[in-house]
């Protein structure tokens, strides 16, 4: 096993002057430190920052499903309210198409009825028009009866006269 030792050569310059490289490089490094610091405090106030976005918004979403939720709660009331509705609105025009049947067939009975009834009532004006006629008739002929009374009464006097006048 074979060890090596490297070793670093040091020219006459930064032997003159080693404390001087050793400064510049420090500040350099407080320099880099400094910048580091600053960028990690900025993303230290960014990451702040973006939890309380996240925050906020983890609360926006809790809210929002709630009101969702309360949304969706009274969207399946109205859906359910609606179906009733729906159904209620069925059965009721369902009856109202049952009774629309029954007044219709009601009304062509009444019709019927009615043909019927005028039927009835010019069969009747025809038989009051017969019987009009046959009292007008009849009361000619009770009239044309009691003039032939009279004048058979006549007759039967003059006879009754005549037969007491040829008797005497």
């Amino acid at each position: 096993m074979d060890k090596t030792l490297k070793l670093r050569t040091y020219s006459a310059d930064s032997n003159n002057n080693p404390a001087q490289g050793s400064l510049a490089k420090d500040e350099k490094n407080a320099l880099e430190l400094e910048k580091k610091t600053a960028l990690l405090e900025e993303e230290r106030s960014k990451s702040l920052d973006l939890l309380k976005t996240i925050v906020q918004l983890r609360e926006s979403l809790k809210q929002e499903e709630a009101r969702t939720a309360d949304l969706e709660a009274k969207l399946n009331k109205l859906a359910t309210e609606e179906e009733s509705q729906l159904a209620r609105k069925s059965a009721q025009l369902e009856e109202e198409k049952k009774m629309s049947l029954e007044y219709m067939r009601t009304i062509e009975q009444l019709r019927e009825s009615i043909k019927q009834d005028q039927a009835k009532s010019a069969e009747m004006v025809n038989k009051f028009d017969e019987l009009e006629a046959k009292t007008k008739a009849l009361a000619e002929m009770e009239g044309k009866v009691k003039e032939l009374t009279g004048v058979l009464g006549m007759i039967s006097r003059i006879a009754t006269a005549g037969m007491a006048g040829g008797n005497d």
